[in-house]
């Protein structure tokens, strides 16, 4: 299978890529937190003849080159959407997402739906909006607590169990505060990577309009049981926009296995 790599542009920054694939077709993928764009490839193969895969690495992700201190910003979502349009000759693309990388497709989306043709969600992010992600990246009280909760954790610890006991932090937030809390690498990782996303959050009510009025095709496929973002957050989303379809596998969050690529391929080739 024919590979490259390459580098798109924001100011003066750079979003690494990995290309594969040869079809007349383009596919741009966002994988998820802690992730590359390695993580994508392996739907490259079934889909090589029709797609050109353009798996991205994400702020701080991969050989991505991002300053610690800046975010990607909304604005820098459409440069990359006419970057791959004017490399690969294509007037519309396709979208795929992983969990984080899902918030990515859906704001792209929301900004420039006349130049996407199709969306498959895994296990997105971004289905609704997340008042606890909102209040630790854009108020000052919550990136105050935030700062100081990865910084000197040990603090913390003893009221985080103490609010688990009590059922007010519920099973998957507490894993993913407690999994953070292990390793000073981790910390600092999320430091950086929660706010450089802050901004990129879809505007829900015009994200479903224009879904609706360019008819965009999504597919959604979400583990049943998946604790991070659980199925219902899919439900939700779907239940007033007409074009997406909803497959539930017998999956967690970790979804992307030799079970579902062919379901990822189905669901693009249909298109």
């Amino acid at each position: 299978m024919d590979n490259s790599s390459g580098y798109i542009p924001v100011g003066n920054k750079k979003l690494h890529y990995l290309r594969s694939g040869s079809g007349s077709k383009v596919l741009l993928a966002f994988h998820g937190y802690g992730n590359s764009a390695n993580l994508l490839l392996s739907i490259a193969e079934p889909l090589q003849a029709q797609y050109t895969l353009i798996s991205v690495d994400l702020p701080h992700h991969g050989n991505s080159e991002w300053p610690d201190t800046e975010y990607l910003e909304p604005a820098a979502l459409p440069q990359i959407v006419t970057h791959i349009q004017q490399t690969f000759k294509v007037e519309k693309i396709s979208l795929l997402g992983y969990s984080m990388g899902g918030r990515v497709c859906l704001k792209i989306t929301e900004m420039v739906p006349q130049y996407v043709d199709a969306i498959v969600l895994l296990a997105s992010d971004g289905l609704q909006f997340n008042s606890f992600y909102y209040f630790v990246t854009r108020t000052t009280p919550g990136k105050y607590l935030f700062h100081r909760f990865l910084t000197n954790p040990a603090r913390y610890t003893g009221m985080i169990e103490w609010a688990r006991k009590r059922n007010w932090i519920d099973a998957s937030r507490y894993k993913f505060a407690m999994q953070y809390l292990k390793a000073e690498q981790d910390r600092q990782f999320l430091l950086k990577v929660w706010p450089c996303m802050a901004h990129i959050l879809p505007d829900y009510k015009k994200l479903k309009r224009v879904l609706n009025e360019h008819k965009i095709p999504v597919h959604i496929i979400m583990g049943m049981h998946d604790r991070v973002i659980p199925v219902a957050l899919a439900k939700q989303f779907k239940r007033d926009t007409e074009t997406v379809t909803l497959h539930i596998v017998d999956k967690g969050h970790r979804l992307l296995d030799s079970d579902t690529i062919p379901l990822v391929a189905q669901c693009l080739l249909a298109e």
